[in-house]
């Protein structure tokens, strides 16, 4: 799969955003049914995915709940819950907990990584947060000023669950600041 071009957008790759991106019309069910309707699946392929997806996140209690009637981390799980309905092998997250208060976001990481154990699902995830990447990451990728430069990478192999008040997880993060902070003074090419 890593070595075929991506010629446009597919149902392979999912995005959740920052700002959720979900129907307002329609309800938790309708969300996360949205792209097994749209290829084609049969009423009850859409029914049994919707329910177990709706199950993974949690939600059971308000499958027939309105965006507009959801917290910010219901929203967030409903647009993860939707992207993986649709069978993504690859889901792009773009700063998905930026908008949510600490607690709810702390939380979201931890049901993401149970998410990506069950699945075994390719998350490429987007933070300005040093210590959500370290917590989240197998991988991280620093980026320079200059759009789309990668400046260096760096392997993640500390066991979960990872303690964020470890000495070796402060060693990783100020490794990493010192990184980011290299940048000051340079600039792009």
């Amino acid at each position: 799969m890593w070595d075929v071009p991506i010629p446009g957008p597919g149902p392979q790759r999912g995005m959740v955003f920052q700002d959720y991106g979900l129907f307002p019309w329609l309800t938790v069910r309708g969300n996360i049914a949205f792209g097994p309707k749209s290829r084609g699946r049969s009423t009850a392929e859409v029914r049994d995915t919707v329910e177990r997806f709706i199950s993974l996140v949690g939600l059971q209690k308000f499958a027939d709940a309105y965006p507009h009637q959801l917290s910010g981390g219901m929203k967030q799980r409903v647009a993860i819950a939707r992207v993986l309905a649709n069978d993504a092998e690859v889901v792009l997250m773009d700063e998905p907990f930026g908008a949510l208060d600490a607690m709810t976001r702390d939380r979201l990481q931890d049901e993401l990584l149970d998410i990506w154990q069950r699945t075994g699902l390719t998350v490429l995830f987007v933070t300005h947060s040093i210590e959500e990447a370290i917590f989240l990451a197998d991988r991280i990728v620093v980026m320079s000023p200059g759009p789309g430069r990668i400046d260096s990478e760096m392997e993640i192999s500390l066991p979960r669950p990872r303690d964020v008040v470890a000495s070796d997880f402060n060693d990783i993060r100020r490794e990493l600041s010192l990184r980011l902070h290299s940048h000051h003074g340079r600039k792009a090419a």
